[in-house]
C-alpha cells in the first residue's frame, strides 16, 4: 500500500512541475519527460486495475476474445510476432493516453499543470488503469475538440477513427463534430436547476437501473458476457464515488462552483473553443447525477472526464485574482479533490492498489 501512495504521489509532482515547465517556456523537452516518466510507470505496472489480467490474456490466447477492434488486435498480433513482452502493449497504451491527453492542451497550455493535477484528483487516472482502450479513445476526443473548434472536418473524423480503432464505442463521437454547433444556455439558474434535478431523480433512476441491469446491459450490446444481474450489480464502476455520501456532495458542490464561472470563463476563452468544452462537462456531470455508478458509466467516460479541463480553466482563472478571498475557494477546490484521490488510494479503487511494477529481467527487484 505504502508503494501505492509513494508512486503515484511522485508521479503527480513530475507531472505537475514539468508540466508547468512546458507551460512557461514552450519547450517540447519538458512535455517529452512528462510523456516518457508518464509512459514507464503506468506501463510498467503489474496487476494494477480490474481488467489488467484480461488484457494480459488477450495478448497470449486472442482466440478467446473474438470480437476486439481491428487496430487493438492487429497491435497485438504485430508485437506477439516481434516477440515482445506483453508489458509492451501496457507501455504503448499509456503512452497514447498520455500523449494525446497532452496534446489537447496545445491551444492553452497554461491550464496544463492543473489538468494533470486534476487527472489524478478526479481519479481519472484510475479509470485509465482499467478501461486501457476505451480510456485512450478518450483522449483520441478530448484531442479531437480543437479541430471543431477550428472547423477542420477531416482531422476531426481521422482522429475519431483512430479511437475506434482501439474502441467501437467512438464511432458515434464522430456526431459531434455537429452536435458542437449548438450553443448551451448561459442561465446559470437552469443550470442549477438541472443539476439539483437530476441529482434528486438520479437516487431513484439507479435503483431501476440496477434492479434491471442485466436486461438492460443486453438491450444496448454491451452485457453479453455479463451473466446475471447479481455480477452486474457487484461492479463498482465509479469506485463508490456516486453514494450519496460526503464525496457525492463534495463533487456537487465543486460542480455548481463551475457553473458559477462558466458565463464569464466563456466570454473570455471563446477563441480556444471553451463552450465546447463546457457543453460535453455539463452532459457528463448531468448523467453521473442519473446512472453514476451503474454499468451506464461506460458510455459517461466520454463526456465526465471533460470536467478535468473545466476545473483547470476555472481554479486558473481564480489563482490570477489578487484579493485573498479568492485564494479559499482555490484551497478548498485542490484540497477537497486531492483528499478524495488520497482517500481512493487507500481503499484500492478500481484496484489502483497495491501498487507492483512487472518483473523484467534487467529491472532489479527493489522493492523486496
Amino acid at each position: 500500500m505504502f508503494l501505492a501512495f509513494y508512486v503515484y504521489l511522485l508521479l503527480l509532482l513530475v507531472m505537475v512541475y514539468f508540466g508547468y515547465q512546458y507551460s512557461k517556456t514552450n519547450k517540447n523537452a519538458y512535455a517529452y519527460i512528462v510523456i516518457g516518466v508518464f509512459t514507464f510507470v503506468i506501463g510498467l505496472r503489474y496487476g494494477v486495475g480490474d481488467d489488467y489480467m484480461a488484457y494480459m490474456n488477450y495478448y497470449f490466447k486472442p482466440e478467446l476474445f473474438p470480437k476486439m477492434e481491428w487496430g487493438y488486435t492487429y497491435i497485438n498480433k504485430i508485437f506477439r510476432e516481434l516477440d515482445f513482452h506483453y508489458c509492451t502493449i501496457f507501455l504503448l497504451g499509456a503512452f497514447l493516453e498520455i500523449y494525446f491527453f497532452t496534446r489537447a492542451f496545445k491551444n492553452f497550455k497554461f491550464i496544463l499543470p492543473l489538468a494533470y493535477l486534476f487527472l489524478f484528483t478526479t481519479l481519472e487516472l484510475f479509470i485509465w488503469d482499467n478501461t486501457v482502450r476505451q480510456s485512450l479513445a478518450f483522449c483520441v476526443f478530448l484531442c479531437s475538440i480543437q479541430y471543431v473548434q477550428e472547423k477542420k472536418l477531416i482531422p476531426f473524423v481521422i482522429l475519431i477513427l483512430i479511437g475506434a480503432a482501439f474502441h467501437k464505442t467512438a464511432y458515434p463521437l464522430l456526431a459531434f463534430y455537429f452536435v458542437l454547433r449548438f450553443h448551451a444556455k448561459d442561465d446559470r439558474w437552469f443550470q442549477y436547476m438541472m443539476l439539483l434535478g437530476t441529482f434528486a431523480a438520479g437516487a431513484v433512476l439507479k435503483v431501476f437501473l440496477l434492479t434491471y441491469m442485466t436486461k438492460i446491459a443486453l438491450m444496448v450490446g454491451i452485457g453479453g458476457s455479463a451473466g446475471n444481474a447479481e455480477f452486474l450489480q457487484s461492479v463498482d464502476w465509479s469506485n463508490g464515488k456516486n453514494s450519496l455520501g460526503l464525496a457525492t456532495l463534495i463533487w456537487l458542490a465543486i460542480d455548481m462552483f463551475c457553473v458559477w464561472l462558466y458565463p464569464a470563463l466563456k466570454k473570455k476563452y471563446k477563441e480556444v473553443g471553451f463552450e465546447k468544452y463546457y457543453f460535453l462537462y455539463f452532459c457528463g456531470i448531468l448523467m453521473q447525477n442519473c446512472v453514476g455508478g451503474t454499468y451506464l458509466d461506460r458510455v459517461n467516460m466520454y463526456f465526465l472526464p471533460f470536467r478535468i479541463v473545466i476545473y483547470s480553466f476555472c481554479v486558473y482563472e481564480m489563482a490570477k485574482k489578487r484579493n485573498v478571498f479568492y485564494k479559499i475557494p482555490i484551497m478548498m477546490f485542490c484540497g477537497l479533490t486531492f483528499a478524495l484521490f488520497l482517500w481512493a488510494i487507500s481503499k484500492k479503487a478500481g484496484t489502483c492498489a497495491p501498487y507492483e511494477f512487472v518483473e523484467l529481467g534487467f529491472f532489479p527487484d527493489i522493492f523486496d
